[in-house]
């Protein structure tokens, strides 16, 4: 008889014990460690969708620009000569200040003139434009450059320059491109949708 006293005491510890539950402390602590948990796994998933965003762009605008770049690269090189004018047709200064664009002589062809145009406020990108003409001012330009104000890309700090080759008259010119491209002017405003690629080099003239 007392031995089953006891154990029926004991019983009823256990039962109490498996009752208790969880305090309202230990219920606000398991939430506050999930909380920290589900926030720390959405910023890494959240850096990591920005840093691909970022990546993709960047390899957008650089394809982009490569295309552009191996366009101009073609068309210079296979020019007999290469003037720089200003936009109203005249001969470029030293360090000119104006829109300015570069005429290439061609064997057998027609000018080619290539040049660089702003963008017009969110609505037109930058381009970089060629037209074929015997005109000094020609108006049938046409874009080299995707024009879409979202997923085109926009031309700036556009220039090209002529420089006279150090070999003397017989050696050929020079001609220096430059210019920087980016996401189209009415492309998402997020950081991760931005990229900015520059491009500069220098041509020699093989045609010469």
């Amino acid at each position: 008889m007392i031995m089953k006293r006891k154990n029926f005491r004991q019983l009823s510890v256990v039962n109490c014990q498996l009752s208790k539950g969880f305090t309202l402390l230990e219920f606000l602590v398991v939430i506050g460690l999930l909380s920290i948990t589900i926030g720390s796994i959405l910023l890494f998933l959240t850096s990591v969708l920005k840093g691909t965003n970022q990546v993709n762009i960047t390899s957008e605008v650089k394809q982009n620009g490569q295309v552009v770049l191996d366009t101009l690269e073609s068309q210079i090189r296979n020019a007999t000569d290469a003037v720089c004018l200003n936009a109203d047709g005249s001969l470029c200064t030293a360090n000119p200040l104006d829109l300015t664009y570069i005429k290439l002589s061609r064997t057998n062809s027609d000018p080619l003139h290539i040049r660089c145009v702003a963008a017009v406020g969110t609505t037109q990108n930058g381009k970089i434009e060629i037209a074929v003409s015997q005109d000094q001012l020609p108006t049938n330009f046409t874009s080299i450059t995707n024009q879409d104000p979202v997923s085109g890309v926009d031309i700036t700090n556009c220039s090209f320059k002529v420089i006279p080759s150090s070999g003397g008259i017989s050696a050929p010119p020079i001609v220096a491109v430059s210019f920087t491209v980016s996401q189209g002017v009415d492309a998402p405003s997020r950081l991760d949708y931005k990229a900015n690629v520059d491009f500069q080099t220098t041509i020699s003239l093989r045609g010469y």
